[in-house]
Formats: structure tokens, C-alpha cells, sequence
């Protein structure tokens, strides 16, 4: 009589479990014969169409971020800033320091992740006005000398 908890393999018969610390291999489980698939028709629903984008696979990358915008407006500032600074020295930087204030405030409401290009070209704005005034103050105060100093002869 066999034991009814020994496993069995109906071409070998009974088979005798393995000796005390001997290698055990799993049991292999039968294989059934797998069908052949055929690929579906031309139009049908599970067909990939010509043009179509591919499905999504697991380990495909993102898609790249988008492109941020140049800060056009703050970079702008900052040049009309440095201009206004070196110009106001020779009395025509007034104009591209206004020009720098105003692109800055306009920068900092439109871009303000450019905060630095903003930002300093607001101060050399207001620093190239505040030269451009204590020159032209300068200005008139040469000419008034002057013009004084000729009436009195």
C-alpha cells in the first residue's frame, strides 16, 4: 500500500520523498499547448491605425517641460539701466533711465520669476536719474555763475 499523501506521477508511480538535506527541485506543473494568435484584420477595433500615437508603455519618459518665455521685458530694463548710468554722465541718459523704470515695474507685474534682472534695472534707473539731476543742477548752477560773472564788468 502507497501513501496517500506521497506525491505521484502517473508514468513513474509513487514517487519516495528526497533524503534528509539532499536539493529539492520544485515540481514542474504540466504545459498545456498555448494556441497561435493570429494578428488582428486590417480595421479592426485592436489593430494599430496608420498615424495613430503609440499606446503608453510602463518606463517611457515624461514629456519634456515646457519652454519658459525669455524675460524679454526685465532683461530690457536692466540694459536701459546700464545705459542710463554711463549716459547720464554725458547728459543723455535720462531718457534710458526712465525707459529702465518704467520696463522694471513693468517687468515685475509680467515676470516675476526674473526677479533680478527687474530689480536692478529699476535701481540703475532711479540711481542714473538721480545722477542726471545733480548734473543738470550742476549745469545751471556753472551757467548762472558764469552769466553773473559777465554782467559785473
Amino acid at each position: 500500500m502507497s501513501d496517500p499523501n506521497a506525491p505521484q506521477d502517473p508514468a513513474r508511480g509513487p514517487q519516495q520523498p528526497p533524503a534528509y538535506g539532499a536539493p529539492q527541485q520544485p515540481p514542474v506543473p504540466p504545459q498545456q499547448p498555448v494556441p497561435p494568435q493570429q494578428p488582428p484584420a486590417y480595421g479592426a477595433p485592436g489593430a494599430p491605425q496608420y498615424g495613430a500615437p503609440a499606446a503608453p508603455q510602463y518606463g517611457q519618459p515624461y514629456a519634456p517641460a515646457p519652454a519658459q518665455k525669455s524675460p524679454i521685458l526685465s532683461i530690457l530694463s536692466l540694459i536701459g539701466g546700464i545705459i542710463g548710468i554711463v549716459g547720464s554722465f554725458f547728459y543723455f541718459g535720462g531718457l534710458f533711465a526712465i525707459a529702465a523704470v518704467v520696463l522694471g515695474f513693468i517687468g515685475r507685474n509680467k515676470e516675476p520669476q526674473a526677479k533680478g534682472f527687474w530689480l536692478t534695472g529699476i535701481i540703475l534707473g532711479f540711481v542714473a536719474i538721480a545722477i542726471e539731476i545733480i548734473w543738470i543742477i550742476v549745469l545751471v548752477a556753472i551757467i548762472a555763475s558764469v552769466g553773473s560773472s559777465i554782467n559785473t564788468y
